[in-house]
Order: C-alpha cells, then sequence, then structure tokens
C-alpha cells in the first residue's frame, strides 16, 4: 500500500491510547518506530508501506526495554512517572540522563540511543 493509503487506515484504526507506530517499507528490511503525528506529516507520502502496528505508550516501552542495551526505569515522581537513562560516556563515567514517561520522551531516547 502507498504511505497515503497507510494514513488512511491509521485514521480508522487508531484509538486515544496509539501514540506510535511501528511500519515497514516493502523491500526494506528495517522497522521504523515514530510518534504517529511525525510518521503522518514525513515528505515521501508515495513510498510503499508494507505494514504497521499502531503501538500504546505501555507496548512502546516494552520495546524500547527490549532493543536497548543500556539500564533503563521507570520511577515515579510526583503524579506522574519519568524514566532514568543510566549510560557510560566515551571516557566510561556512568551518567544518568531523565526523560519524562510521555511519548515524545520515549521517542527521544530511541532517537538518540538508536538513530543519533
Amino acid at each position: 500500500m502507498t504511505r497515503n493509503e497507510a494514513i488512511r487506515q491509521i485514521a480508522t484504526q487508531r484509538r486515544p491510547i496509539h501514540f506510535f507506530i511501528k511500519a515497514w517499507e516493502t523491500g526494506h528490511s528495517f522497522v521504523d518506530i515514530d510518534l504517529i503525528e511525525r510518521f503522518i506529516t514525513k515528505p515521501s507520502q508515495e513510498r510503499e508501506v508494507e505494514g504497521f502496528e499502531l503501538l500504546d505508550m505501555e507496548q512502546m516501552w516494552q520495546t524500547v526495554i527490549d532493543l536497548d542495551p543500556d539500564n533503563l526505569t521507570r520511577v515515579r515522581k510526583g503524579e506522574g512517572e519519568v524514566i532514568e537513562w543510566l549510560w557510560k560516556g566515551g571516557d566510561g563515567i556512568e551518567k544518568k540522563t531523565v526523560y519524562p514517561f510521555t511519548p515524545e520522551g520515549l521517542m527521544t531516547i530511541m532517537d538518540d540511543e538508536f538513530f543519533a
């Protein structure tokens, strides 16, 4: 299906809990994971999409955990949650970065860790 056809299907399948899309393009071996809003507005709307899956926050959290070799934990802060990411810098010193447990926070980790 074309990307535009996929976008039309997303519109009918999406529920309020869905923030992310996992999509695979025809002829490519990699899977693209993105915020649905970013996926919809990307250029090259006519590229072929072989399939997609809509993900909620918990499914995306599990995806990040499954892909990430570093130490990620969810921590309660006030009435919400944050993600604490422990990682080693090039100098070998352990560092900690904190992200909000939001769709944007999860995508920042994906972008920084896997697409930096």
